[in-house]
């Protein structure tokens, strides 16, 4: 199959960004009588308003515990032809920009969400009759991670685990990326540490069933340093 993929962020993203260009561009009179004229005929918005700083905790877990859903929902799925997998992975990286959409406001729970995300994915493994497409769209999951854990104190080191124990579990390769992309991101030095020492811990471990990842996680150890 020759469909190209990449970071695509779907249409959510851009939306945004051009909404808030148009916005930006308003005098700040205009931009005030266009939100009470909003306010006036939409109750929802003035309980939002009323709410003050309740409201963005609220909106928080409702996205979030919409996002993991959606993440559910897509994991479902009992089997995906050949000629299905396109569509699904098309579906997969729609949901994949929705949660950097919402990483933007909630960076914290974004991690979260695509912690979960990087957890549930192996559930599918076994109904996928791709060629490389999950893998390429593990990859970019897992690029998309490290990349929002470096914004969240403390984020960077557990996703970074995280994604070495779903290399590990994974015996059909779609994680088979996750030591180059450890090498490539910019984690701190601190955290390169750790996560080599973690490595290098799981490299004996792992040297009973697959002697292959074994020295990759060896060599990865060797790199991080």
């Amino acid at each position: 199959m020759n469909r190209k993929h990449g970071g695509r962020e779907g249409s959510v993203p851009a939306l945004r960004a051009a909404l808030r260009a148009q916005l930006e561009s308003w005098p700040r009179e205009r931009l005030l009588d266009f939100a009470v004229e909003r306010l006036l005929v939409d109750p929802e918005l003035r309980r939002v308003l009323a709410a003050g700083q309740r409201a963005p905790a609220a909106a928080d877990a409702a996205l979030s515990q919409h996002l993991r859903q959606a993440i559910d929902a897509a994991m479902g799925v009992r089997y995906v032809d050949w000629r299905e997998v396109d569509s699904y992975i098309a579906r997969l990286e729609r949901l994949l920009g929705d949660i950097r959409s919402f990483a933007e406001g909630y960076p914290a729970e974004g991690v979260a969400v695509l912690r979960y995300f990087v957890k549930a994915l192996p559930r599918v493994f076994d109904s996928i009759a791709d060629e490389d497409e999950l893998a390429i769209f593990c990859s970019d999951l897992a690029r998309v991670a490290l990349g929002l854990a470096a914004r969240v104190a403390g984020a960077a080191r557990v996703v970074a685990e995280e994604l070495l124990a779903a290399y590990v579990a994974d015996d059909y390769g779609r994680f088979a990326k996750v030591p180059e992309l450890l090498v490539e991101a910019e984690l701190a030095v601190d955290v390169r540490r750790e996560v080599a020492a973690a490595a290098e811990a799981l490299a004996p471990q792992v040297a009973r069933t697959d002697r292959y990842k074994s020295r990759e996680l060896g060599a990865l150890a060797a790199r991080l340093r």
